[in-house]
């Protein structure tokens, strides 16, 4: 009996914990700011060369955008580009620990070659680029995916597909895209195919990370240009909602038929959110695109009737979008929380939004040695990332809305609290060995 009890204990241990903070208690309806979770905090220190930390406030200023790591379930943010910033490091905030963390970078300023575009810096990681809505995490191959981009420092095109592993902790280039010629083409994954489906301009673009291959789609009749949008895909009804530059485009994947600028019953895009990029996801346990564009408002988007519908949201107010472009990806849906996202300045908390009830399904961590926790260069001086604390220098004004034209760290959730867990179950089990030699 013992033994018996012992196991269960080992068990009831080594299941997941219950999160038990604010964001459980969370009303629908209701935004909450998350104390203490600003991003700066994390962003690497200056140097007599460069000022990192002053600097990195353009990873969310400057046409850059987000992707949702599922199997860790946090938010990750990576960008830069042509003007506004060379620091190509990746940045995650960690929905269970409520914490920013500097997954990875940047590259030390002295292999950050000067003047020109350049895909790859000389330490053979990608160059920093603004990346729109050009994010995917892919959890089939556990990596972060960016495709195009405005590059450091002339701003030229990038049709470069980079994949970063948190496995290994390195980025390796892939397949060159070859159809991107404008900026802020957007990239959704696709669970049902495991595929990524990507709006280049030209034409659409399906993409096997596993493959490394693109097949083309559907093409375009001139060109799909349309710089400040984000988009979403419900993998069940097989479409792709693309929203921005005052419009809203669809692209259905099973009949590969794209429809550009759709007519909208009531107030449109423009309306709603004017020439910028409103952030985007969809809620799969809700089945509805949720879109937001600053304030305590939400939008849902129902593409059959081609209608926004306005949800009045209460609580702590996420103020307005203030960074270049609008949103991109960084208003995202978090499953392991029910909750969406909002990051909007460095210098700013962290916000969610729960639509519906719903405390979400917690993730298991990975095991130790995962996450990206190592591998690839880095800027020596770079912060370590952890836990948040009082915040940094003031942002500066971010530039205006018309579109770009122009150390390796530690991950904060290193789960040595999962190696004490395991180092007990093994004791009990040792414990259940004896007791049954003892009985015998």
């Amino acid at each position: 009996m013992r033994a018996s009890i012992a196991l269960s204990l080992a068990l009831l241990l080594l299941a997941p914990a219950a999160h038990a903070d604010a964001i459980d208690d969370l009303a629908p309806g209701a935004w909450y700011q998350i104390p203490n979770s600003k991003m700066r905090d994390v962003c690497p220190p200056n140097e007599p060369a460069y000022d990192w930390h002053f600097h990195c406030q353009n990873v969310t200023a400057a046409w850059n955008g987000g992707a949702v790591d599922t199997t860790r379930g946090r938010l990750l943010l990576w960008g830069g580009g042509h003007a506004d910033y060379k620091g190509n490091e990746i940045y995650a905030f960690d929905f269970a620990a409520l914490t920013w963390s500097l997954v990875w970078g940047p590259t030390p300023d002295a292999q950050i070659p000067s003047g020109g575009t350049h895909e790859t810096y000389d330490d053979g990681n990608p160059g920093s680029r603004h990346t729109y809505s050009g994010l995917a995490y892919v959890p089939t191959t556990d990596s972060l995916l960016t495709m195009g981009g405005s590059l450091w420092q002339s701003g030229s095109y990038s049709g470069a597909t980079w994949a970063f592993s948190f496995g290994d902790g390195k980025w390796s280039r892939k397949a060159d895209e070859g159809e991107s010629d404008s900026f802020g083409d957007p990239s959704v994954f696709d669970p049902v195919s495991g595929h990524v489906f990507r709006r280049a301009n030209r034409r659409m673009q399906e993409y096997d990370p596993v493959a490394d291959t693109y097949t083309g789609r559907a093409e375009s009749n001139g060109g799909f240009w349309a710089s400040n949008v984000s988009a979403a895909l419900d993998p069940e009804a097989r479409l792709m909602v693309i929203v921005g530059d005052g419009r809203v485009d669809l692209y259905h994947l099973d009949t590969d038929k794209y429809e550009q600028d759709v007519a909208i019953t009531g107030a449109n895009a423009q309306d709603l959110f004017g020439g910028s990029s409103p952030g985007i996801d969809f809620d799969p346990a809700q089945k509805k695109f949720v879109l937001w564009h600053g304030g305590l408002d939400v939008y849902t988007f129902d593409p059959v009737a081609k209608s926004f519908e306005k949800h009045a949201g209460s609580g702590d107010d996420p103020g307005a979008v203030t960074t270049s472009g609008g949103v991109f990806g960084r208003f995202r849906f978090i499953p392991s929380r029910n909750v969406f996202a909002r990051v909007n300045d460095v210098d700013e908390d962290v916000f969610v939004f729960r639509l519906a009830p719903g405390k979400g399904t917690p993730v298991t961590p990975p095991p130790p040695g995962s996450g990206g926790n190592g591998g690839g260069s880095g800027n020596g001086g770079a912060s370590s990332g952890g836990t948040v604390g009082t915040g940094a220098a003031a942002s500066a004004a971010p530039s205006d809305d018309s579109g770009c034209g122009c150390r390796q760290a530690r991950d904060s959730r290193t789960p040595t609290h999962g190696i004490a867990l395991f180092a007990l179950a093994a004791t009990l089990l040792r414990r259940r060995r004896r007791l049954r030699h003892h009985f015998r």
